[in-house]
Order: C-alpha cells, then structure tokens, then sequence
C-alpha cells in the first residue's frame, strides 16, 4: 500500500538510456524539476502536513473533550487520527524533502530504518483499523441481537492493531540502511533496504506487504459495507412499521455507514495509482525508464499521502456532532483561548437550563439559569456573543 513497501526514501528511477550515474544506486536518478514546479509541489505537500495534523488533532480532542463522544466508534476514528498524524509526520516530510529538494538521503543512518519503519507501520494502522471498523459496524447491523463491543474490548482491539503494525514491519527496520555507493566524503547517500540476502526473498516480503496493506483490507472493506449497504438500504420487511425512534436511529445508522463508506472509497482511490506503479516497478524496474514517471510517481505519490487529510473534513461534513466540535474549536480560536472554558461552561448552563424547564415547567428555579434561558434563546449567535452576554451580568 505504501511506497515505502517497495522503496523507503527514493523514487527507484532509471536514466532514460538505462545506465546509471557513478554516485547514484542502481535505479535511481535525480528528479529534476523546474524551480516553480519544485515550490508549487513543496506547497501542495505543506498543505497536506498542516492540514492531516490539524485536523486529526482537532478530531481527537472532540473526542475525548465530550463525554458523549466517547463512544466504540468514535474510539476507533481516533486510532484512525493518530495513524494519519503519524503518516504526515512521518511519511510526507522525508520522503518528498529526499526526492524532491536533495535528491538523496540527508537525514543520517539513524533516522534511515527508523523513519522507514515507521512509514509502513503508519499504513498498517490506517488499513487495519477501517477493516476493524468496518466488521464492528458489520456486526451490530447484520447480528443486532448480539452483543455489542464494549469500550473495553475495543481498546483490547485497537491497542491489538497497534502491536501488530508495530510487529509486520520489523524486517523494513531490520534491512534498511543508509549507503553510499561512492567512497567519498561527498558522495551522497541513500536509504534503501539493502541487507536482504537475495532480490527473491526482498521481493516475496515486499508482496506480503502489498497483499496484507492493501488487498486483503480492501476485499474485506468491500464484502462488509456491501453486504451492510444491502440490509440497509436494499432489504424491506413487508407490513413492518417503525416507531419515531427506531426511524431516527435508523437514520443515524445510516449516516454511519455513508461517512465511512466514503472514507474508505477516498482512501482505496488515494492509494491505488501508487501501488499500481510500486507493484510494477517491484516486478520489472525498466518501467521506470518510461519518460515523464517521475512526474507520474510524484504526482501517485502526492494523491497517496493527501488521503491522511481528508478524513476530517469527512466527518465535518456528514457528521453533525464533529461538525459542531470543529465549531466550538474554531470560535475558541476566533474567540481567544482564554475565554473558551467559560464559553464551554456557559453552554452546560444552558443545557441544564433546558433540562430543568422540561422537568419543572416554565417556571426558572433561579436567576442564573434563566439568565442562561435568554442567552441561549437566539440559537443564530455565536459563542463570542454568548460571553459578551455572560461578561455584562448572566451569572
């Protein structure tokens, strides 16, 4: 799934007449860009970093700010983040500063098995948790009678997917190393995975990965969210009525599954040209002699890193109460930070507020909660306005 799978810091390109300079590793050559072309791609993946670990931060923090929030899913959508922030972090920034600006490996020996594994375990973790979300979503539609996965049991999942990403990876960490092909102090290096014992064995590794990163997820991904978009959508019991509520919370259900159908057809449609090309270029390095791929790589391999930035702006979009989390982000910022606390308390107030009315009447139990009342009765006004309001006498 990665293109770190087959390759961990350069793009493997040969020259156009298939030879190879003297201080280049067999399969590479420098990619060569027009300096616009060089600060426009620089921006794009900027973007991509700022973007994917801010978003996935603020997505984190709705979470486990709200108490509501804190749900089987919605743990599930936080391990999802974290694999993004650490895709961005990891896999955009040394991977195009390599290909793109220096041409060659900069960032030292340590750095060189270290980040490269870290590249694959970050791809494991977003395959495997959207297959884990996917089969508990596929379990609590098609088997409703069944018990549903505790909070507790979910973390036994996901902290069970983090110990394997960890673990498939290990001989990435274990063969990469960064080299120099020219005995000089100036020769520049590269990191590769270099201590395989034959290309046969590197090759067999580098398929399991291909087939464990991104087939079999997507197979799975495919067979479950079919068979749960048939139940939903396709099957209706005749004569069978449904109360107001079993409606909304089918509804809800529904929602669900159509935000993370959508995530998962981003993320298959992101990262399929690179692996195309990766598999291939596995398989028979002269596809690389193609004139223009290493526009083509770039350009897959953008496609495949931007995927980690999208998710959020999913869940803003089909998601009511993410969308009302980045709300309340967002005006603590548009706010001041310092106010947020009372702007956050002050919609607790009004929230009780709402709870002893419908339990007591009309009739306020006292002046702070009907002060609130009033506040809260313009739903149009943002949470500036609310503390401008608390600031001039609500409490």
């Amino acid at each position: 799934m990665s293109v770190e799978s087959f390759d961990t810091s350069l793009m493997p390109l040969a020259t156009d007449n298939g030879t190879f300079p003297t201080e280049l590793p067999p399969g590479h050559s420098p990619l060569k860009s027009p300096t616009y072309l060089k600060a426009i791609t620089i921006s794009m993946y900027s973007i991509i970093i700022i973007l994917a670990v801010g978003g996935n931060s603020i997505v984190c923090y709705i979470v486990f700010r709200a108490r509501r929030m804190r749900t089987v899913m919605n743990f599930f959508i936080v391990s999802l983040a974290l694999s993004d922030i650490l895709m961005a972090i990891f896999c955009i920034p040394f991977t195009f500063l390599a290909n793109l600006v220096f041409n060659y490996w900069p960032f030292g020996k340590i750095l060189c098995p270290v980040v490269t594994y870290l590249q694959v375990v970050s791809v494991f973790l977003s395959s495997f948790t959207l297959v884990a979300i996917s089969l508990d979503r596929y379990i609590a539609i098609i088997y409703p009678l069944r018990r549903k996965l505790t909070k507790k049991q979910a973390f036994i999942v996901i902290a069970s997917i983090w110990v394997v990403s960890f673990l498939i990876p290990i001989p990435t960490a274990v063969t990469s190393r960064s080299q120099k092909y020219v005995n000089t102090s100036t020769a520049p290096a590269f990191c590769e995975e270099i201590l395989w014992e034959t290309e046969g064995a590197k090759l067999t590794y580098n398929g399991v990965l291909f087939f464990l990163q991104y087939i079999n997820p997507l197979v799975i991904l495919i067979v479950t969210y079919g068979r749960i978009s048939y139940v939903m959508w396709a099957i209706k019991t005749p004569g069978e009525a449904m109360s107001s509520r079993d409606q909304r919370m089918s509804e809800s259900k529904r929602k669900i599954i159509k935000m993370m159908i959508t995530v998962v057809v981003i993320y298959a449609i992101c990262w399929l040209p690179l692996n195309i090309i990766n598999f291939i270029g596995a398989i028979d390095i002269r596809i690389y002699n193609i004139r223009g791929m290493n526009y083509i790589w770039m350009g897959s391999h953008w496609l495949a890193m931007s995927n980690c930035m999208y998710n959020p702006f999913i869940y803003c979009w089909m998601n009511a109460k993410f969308r009302n989390g980045f709300l309340r982000v967002f005006s603590c910022f548009t706010c001041g930070v310092i106010d947020c606390q009372d702007r956050l308390e002050l919609e607790r107030l009004r929230r009780q507020d709402t709870m002893l009315t419908s339990m007591n009447g009309n009739s306020g139990s006292s002046r702070r909660f009907n002060s609130s009342k009033r506040s809260s009765s313009n739903s149009k006004r943002s949470y500036c306005d609310y503390t401008a309001i608390k600031e001039k006498g609500i409490q």
